[in-house]
């Protein structure tokens, strides 16, 4: 009989302590509320630094080094507190509806100038394709030290392009900073712009030129008569217009002819005597003295009858801010008789020739 009360006495015991846990398990309490899962901030200080060492720290910070959504991050943790800051997106366009370029400008996130910062572009929006901007301004597979640079490097406010792209295509890039080791700040967000196709519209306001009736009433003279060169072009390095006569004026019958100018495209002359000739208003003409018709002008030159011909009209300067649209120049003609030139209809074909720089 009393080894059989004894064992009934420790079963009651036993569930008597795990209905009632003890008092020292609990967490922090009030009559409403216990605190069951709690930990400390790491503490701070004002300064805590040698010529050799410095301390990072931060006065309450989370336990867990990520906290996310799909829109937003909270970085934890101590090593979170000396990552640079993430860039906002860079600015990307096409200014000048380039069509192997887009231009991007750097968000700094608001960090110091020594920050640098890589970029990180794509085709598909980073599903696949994701490659960098390398320091030379194109597009590699691989993001070497040599590819952080610091705002200004990428060109600061004004940005930069980068180059060799495929056309008609829509990139994305994004940006992420870096200031020392251990400080690499995630990705920004992405932007995108998209390529041009190349294009070049090139016209004439009449094909054809009708000179009036050279004799002693006019001085045997005519200069009043022009063409209207029209160019709309994307591309890059602009355009150059050559202008050349397949002969000299030559009447119907092929007795007679009036000779080209004696001035040269390279160096015009105001007129003298009798030939036919061309000026331009094209005041930075290329292929020598950029004013060289229009300082003192108009000055003059003869049309050449090989090659290409030579310049009349150009625009060399690289389209970076927006395309090429309805530019105008004006070619103005010249001729001039001679009281023994033989009488009759003189005709001559010129041909315009446009080379733009893609």
């Amino acid at each position: 009989m009393r080894k059989v009360f004894l064992l009934v006495f420790i079963l009651a015991t036993g569930y008597w302590l795990l209905a009632t846990p003890p008092s020292t398990l609990a967490g922090p309490q009030s009559t409403s509320y216990e605190l069951r899962d709690y930990t400390f901030g790491a503490g701070g200080t004002t300064s805590n630094e040698s010529t050799t060492y410095s301390l990072f720290g931060a006065s309450g910070e989370v336990e867990y080094n990520s906290l996310t959504s799909t829109n937003y991050r909270l970085g934890g943790g101590l090593n979170f507190t000396i990552l640079a800051n993430t860039p906002a997106a860079p600015t990307f366009t096409n200014p000048a509806t380039n069509y192997d370029r887009l231009k991007f400008v750097i968000d700094t996130g608001g960090n110091p100038t020594d920050t640098v910062y890589a970029i990180a572009i794509s085709t598909d929006n980073f599903a696949a394709d994701t490659r960098y901007i390398q320091d030379d301004n194109t597009v590699g597979s691989a993001l070497g030290a040599e590819d952080y640079q610091t705002y200004t490097n990428w060109g600061g406010a004004t940005g930069e392009f980068v180059r060799q792209l495929q056309r008609g295509t829509t990139y994305y890039i994004k940006a992420k900073a870096r200031q020392g080791n251990y400080t690499e700040s995630p990705y920004s967000a992405v932007s995108s712009a998209t390529t041009s196709d190349p294009s070049l519209t090139f016209g004439l306001d009449s094909s054809t030129i009708s000179f009036s009736n050279l004799n002693v009433g006019n001085s045997y003279t005519d200069s009043a008569k022009q063409t209207v060169l029209t160019t709309s072009t994307n591309a890059y390095g602009g355009y150059i217009v050559y202008g050349k006569a397949t002969q000299a004026l030559t009447n119907d019958a092929a007795t007679g002819t009036i000779s080209n100018f004696s001035g040269t495209n390279s160096i015009p002359l105001s007129w003298t005597g009798a030939g036919f000739g061309y000026t331009t208003d094209d005041s930075a003409l290329s292929g020598g003295t950029v004013d060289r018709f229009t300082n003192g002008g108009p000055k003059y030159a003869g049309f050449v009858t090989s090659g290409n011909g030579d310049p009349v009209a150009d625009h060399t300067d690289v389209v970076e801010t927006s395309a090429i649209s309805d530019e105008e120049f004006t070619i103005s003609y010249r001729v001039t008789a001679t009281t023994t030139t033989r009488a009759g209809t003189y005709r001559n074909t010129l041909m315009y020739i446009i080379v733009p720089t893609f």
